[in-house]
């Protein structure tokens, strides 16, 4: 059997959880002058308060088996090369964010997003604070494994969360010294996607965990 990998996934929407900074890789001159030039008009921010997202995103994990990601705004599917992807990110930040991101800006959310990329069938997801019940739920957690490796869908009407994994295998799990407590997602699980690798701290636990509950070799 395949050794699995084991990720923490915050669900968050998009702009929001810091601006991890990392290195531009390129000269962002040209994207800026478009940014500059936008109309008011073309400038229209999502609605997160009004949009339905929670309850869009509740029910894709639960009942269509998909889980899905914030920063995941029109144009930003990671399967494209990076320059494009940094332009896209931050020109669609403007628009649908209202919000000025730098290219450092963007290449730090590249680095936390391109996770997402290195999830393989079978990997395991641990989702911090959500239940079957709820997405904020702060008594529980739930684990999944992917199914199959990511694919971006952007949704039209909620305009964000488009980067997706289809899942398997989910279960709910109240936070216990039996299970996993609440401060075993503290550093360095705070990003929207971290693996558990086996020089942290609360790697052996998480494992220990995860192998009793689920059929896999970590």
């Amino acid at each position: 059997m395949k050794k699995s990998k084991i990720f923490v996934f915050r669900i968050s929407k998009g702009n929001e959880s810091g601006n991890p900074i990392g290195r531009c890789p390129l000269d962002y001159s040209r994207i800026k002058k478009i940014i500059r030039d936008l109309d008011e008009a073309e400038i229209s921010p999502i609605d997160y308060d009004n949009n339905g997202h929670l309850d869009f995103i509740h029910n894709e994990l639960w009942n269509i088996k998909v889980l899905r990601q914030g920063w995941g705004i029109k144009n930003l599917d990671l399967n494209q090369k990076i320059q494009p992807w940094i332009e896209n990110y931050m020109l669609s930040g403007k628009i649908y964010w209202d919000t000025d991101i730098d290219c450092n800006q963007a290449k730090g959310r590249w680095n936390i997003l391109k996770r997402i990329l290195d999830i393989n069938e079978n990997d395991i997801l641990i989702i911090p604070k959500t239940s079957e019940k709820h997405l904020n739920d702060y008594n529980k957690f739930t684990v999944c494994q992917a199914k199959e490796t990511y694919f971006f869908d952007y949704p039209l009407e909620i305009q964000d969360f488009g980067h997706c994994i289809k899942i398997k295998n989910i279960k709910e799990f109240t936070y216990d010294k039996a299970t996993l407590e609440r401060g075993d997602f503290g550093t360095p699980y705070l990003w929207a996607v971290t693996e558990v690798k086996n020089h942290h701290s609360r790697f052996m636990k998480i494992k220990d965990f995860i192998q009793r509950e689920f059929e896999v070799i970590i």
